[in-house]
């Protein structure tokens, strides 16, 4: 090949691949924010995981069950079934009803470790980024969009939920935000299937489905409103009063916390019913549930109370607040992450709302000014012919077509000037008069405040050289690790178990002896379930009582065997 021919295919390459750069930029944009959140996710929890603060209760019972499904068999899970007393054979579905991990299973097949499933959980999390920019270009923008998108990745229940083990949660913001956002575009197809992906988390996501549903009717979408309602709510009550029990689940399942409320979904909504008022105080009381709403909302600067989408959210706020768990009403663990999606949508939807009526507000204002300045007798522009108004075949930029595109819509509200379709307001007409726009300043201030609030939560352990050092006792919690055979059973302390389950059995060491053949204890740290040191040390003097040996003990870790 000629050097000249040579040259001029090199400088097609270069101009074609920038050409794709310039039409591709903002999703490569967006595809750098989502990696960069992924890769922060995947190490906060991964290094957590290697310093032995990842835990049986949770991280191991979701390994179990993905493992299961990965052998094609059912999600059975010993650490939970023999807690409680229902054997070893126990299914996960009997517990929380989430038979969407199985679409986890051949992940599996590629790397059978827990670890596996924190990275799923990373990437499943940084891709909510995608339908939640998507919602919020079409109201507020490209450049807004993408801010918004960004504070979404960075958001504190995010956070929480990449750094406490692996959870359902983690799906939730994906599939709530595809929902939201193919309804929003007009092809709900794919919106219903989210909304059936969601049944299919957690026995309770038919409140979330539910919440979409009266969205739905409140904005004149009744067909589909009423369907999304009636289908949620008897998948809950089929889910909860019918399939968890087929799976070992009691009738009010495991984990039923409204004992002041009843014993049951039923009783539970006619007491609310009849006690409103005490049912709204328990909303707000104690101070926590304060605390937990103000930072749930402030970091869409409170915009979400200003759109009806922040009705998808409640039923699973309500849900939490009115149980009798102290750790479901804070900040700290994973259910926060059940309504952030949601929460990002309904802000950018509540700014453009706030916007528009605005906009509408001003218009108002404009022509009571011009009214008041018009001679007595003159018509008013509406009311003039073309011939009789005096800039006829002009815009009222002052020249012909200005601010406006050719497909009609107005130039600011173009992606790139983010303003979508010119200020039109869902309340109100297209506003021409207004200069000043709140949305990219709202944008910017939601990113900064999501920033902001970094340090004081998960991720902030990132730029913290401790947290990747980890505590003076993990080399011994490696030693008790390594000290285990593989394919035995063993009941290993809360935080020593995940880095076991890949290749054994694992069940949590607690107050109650299972009799496994190895056991691994802690007698220098609480650990849960126990209720103090005392009683992790009388564990194990028990267990030596009663044939067991020590195979290893430093630092407080002591490995015990049962000789066969």
């Amino acid at each position: 090949m000629e050097p000249a021919t040579k040259t001029a295919a090199v400088k097609t390459a270069v101009e074609a691949v920038a050409d794709f750069a310039r039409r591709r930029r903002h999703g490569l944009i967006l595809g750098a924010l989502m990696a960069l959140a992924a890769t922060a996710y995947s190490t906060l929890s991964l290094v957590k995981f290697a310093t032995f603060k990842a835990s049986v209760f949770d991280l191991v019972i979701f390994d179990q069950a993905v493992r299961g499904y990965a052998r094609f068999g059912p999600p059975a899970v010993p650490s939970v079934g023999m807690s409680y007393g229902m054997g070893m054979d126990f299914l996960q579905l009997g517990d929380h009803f989430s038979p969407i991990l199985a679409v986890l299973a051949p992940l599996y097949w590629l790397h059978d470790d827990p670890r596996t499933l924190l990275v799923a959980q990373a990437v499943l999390l940084a891709l909510a980024a995608i339908p939640i920019r998507r919602y919020a270009e079409r109201r507020l923008g490209t450049v807004p969009a993408h801010l918004v998108a960004a504070a979404y990745l960075v958001s504190w229940p995010v956070a929480q939920a990449a750094g406490f083990d692996f959870h359902e949660a983690a799906f939730v913001p994906l599939l709530s935000a595809i929902m939201i956002e193919r309804f929003d575009a007009d092809r709900p197809a794919w919106g219903v299937v989210a909304a059936a992906g969601l049944l299919l988390v957690k026995e309770d996501m038919g409140l979330l489905v539910a919440g979409f549903g009266v969205y739905l009717l409140l904005t004149r979408r009744r067909l589909e409103g009423a369907a999304f309602v009636f289908f949620s709510l008897g998948a809950l009550v089929m889910i909860r009063g019918v399939l968890m029990p087929m799976a070992g689940s009691p009738p009010a399942g495991f984990h039923w916390a409204y004992g002041a409320w009843g014993t049951s979904l039923g009783e539970v909504v006619l007491a609310v019913a009849r006690d409103p008022a005490g049912a709204l105080w328990q909303m707000v009381s104690p101070e926590v549930k304060v605390d937990t709403l103000a930072f749930l909302l402030w970091p869409v600067l409170l915009t979400a109370l200003a759109s009806p989408l922040t009705l998808v959210a409640v039923p699973l706020v309500v849900e939490r607040f009115l149980s009798d768990r102290p750790q479901w009403w804070g900040t700290e663990f994973q259910y926060n992450a059940f309504v952030v999606a949601i929460l990002f949508c309904a802000g950018a939807d509540g700014v453009h709302r706030l916007r528009g009526r605005l906009a509408a507000r001003r218009e108002r204002r404009a022509g009571e000014e011009e009214a008041a300045e018009r001679p007595e007798g003159e018509l008013p522009e509406a009311g003039r012919t073309d011939t009789e108004r005096p800039e006829a075949g002009r815009s009222e930029a002052g020249s012909p077509g200005e601010g406006r595109s050719e497909a009609g819509s107005p130039e600011a509200g173009s992606p790139e000037g983010g303003t979508p379709e010119g200020n039109r307001s869902v309340d109100g007409p297209v506003n021409r008069r207004v200069r000043w726009d709140p949305v990219p300043h709202w944008a910017v201030a939601v990113l900064v405040v999501g920033l902001t609030l970094v340090p004081k939560f998960a991720l902030g352990n990132l730029v913290e050289s401790s947290f990747y050092e980890g505590e003076p006792h993990v080399a011994a919690a490696r030693e008790a690790v390594a000290a285990v055979p593989d394919g035995v059973v063993v009941e290993a302390v809360n935080s020593v178990g995940p880095a076991l389950t890949a290749r054994t059995t694992v069940l949590l060491w607690g107050p109650q002896s299972h009799n496994a053949p190895w056991v691994v204890a802690d007698v220098a740290r609480w650990s849960y379930p126990f209720g103090d040191f005392d009683s992790q040390r009388r564990r194990v003097d028990e267990a030596l009582v009663n044939g067991y040996r020590k195979v290893y003990d430093r630092d407080g870790y002591i490995v015990l065997n049962r000789p066969s």
